[in-house]
C-alpha cells in the first residue's frame, strides 16, 4: 500500500516512480546538487546545476535548460525553499548555492519561470515532481505548496498526487525563541502531469 506520508525521502521517490512513472527513474534533474536523491534509486539521464559539483552534471539554470521542446518524459525538481540576502551576499549554504533570493516573492517568481520551462520541455502527459516546503518569512506564512499548485495549473499541469515527507527533528535557529507559528516538520512532493493549457 502506497501512503501519502513517510519519514523516508527515498520511500516517497520510489513510490512516485512506481505509481506514476511506470517504474522508471526520472529522466531529468535540473537542480542535481550532489545527487542525494539518487543514492538508492537510478541516476537521471540529464543532470544540471547552477554550480555543478559532480562529474557528469552540466551547468545550467533550471529556468533555461539546453533541452529541445517536448522531449523530456519526467523531471524531478528540488529547488530552494527559503530566501535571505544581506547587503553583500546571499545568506546560508542554500542561499549561496542558488546565488540567493532576497525575498520569498523573488523565489516564487523563479518557480513560475521554472514551471514555464518545464512545460516547454516535457512531452504531453509528462511527469513533474516538485519538492517544496512552506515557510515563515518576515513574520508571515508563505504557503509555497498552494502557490505552486495554482501556478502549475495555469501552465497546463494537473496535480495528480501529493506526498508529505515528515521530519522527526528540525534545527532551531537563533530567531525562534519567540514562537508565533507552529514549527513545520514536513515538506511536500507535488506530482504533476502536463495536460496542456486550457
Amino acid at each position: 500500500m502506497i501512503k501519502t506520508i513517510s519519514y523516508s525521502q527515498v520511500e516517497i521517490l520510489k513510490d512516485i516512480i512506481n505509481l506514476h512513472n511506470n517504474g522508471d527513474t526520472f529522466e531529468l534533474d535540473p537542480t542535481y546538487s550532489k545527487g542525494n536523491f539518487y543514492k538508492e534509486i537510478e541516476q537521471p539521464t540529464y543532470k544540471f546545476d547552477l554550480f555543478p559539483q559532480n562529474e557528469g552534471v552540466k551547468k545550467a539554470s533550471a529556468e533555461s535548460l539546453p533541452i529541445a521542446d517536448g522531449t523530456i518524459s519526467s523531471i524531478c525538481f528540488d529547488p530552494p525553499f527559503i530566501a535571505g540576502h544581506t547587503k553583500d551576499k546571499p545568506t546560508g549554504v542554500i542561499g549561496e548555492r542558488f546565488h540567493g533570493f532576497r525575498y520569498i516573492p523573488d523565489l516564487w517568481d523563479w518557480y513560475v519561470k521554472c514551471l514555464q520551462e518545464f512545460e516547454r520541455i516535457l512531452v504531453k502527459n509528462g511527469l513533474l515532481v516538485f519538492k517544496c516546503q512552506d515557510t515563515v518569512s518576515s513574520g508571515r506564512q508563505w504557503w509555497s505548496h498552494v502557490f505552486i499548485i495554482n501556478e502549475a495549473q495555469k501552465k497546463g499541469f494537473y496535480c495528480k498526487d501529493i506526498f508529505v515527507l515528515l521530519a522527526k527533528n528540525r534545527l532551531i535557529g537563533h530567531n525562534h525563541k519567540r514562537q508565533k507559528h507552529a514549527r513545520k516538520y514536513h515538506s511536500y512532493f507535488l506530482v504533476f502531469e502536463k495536460k496542456g493549457k486550457a
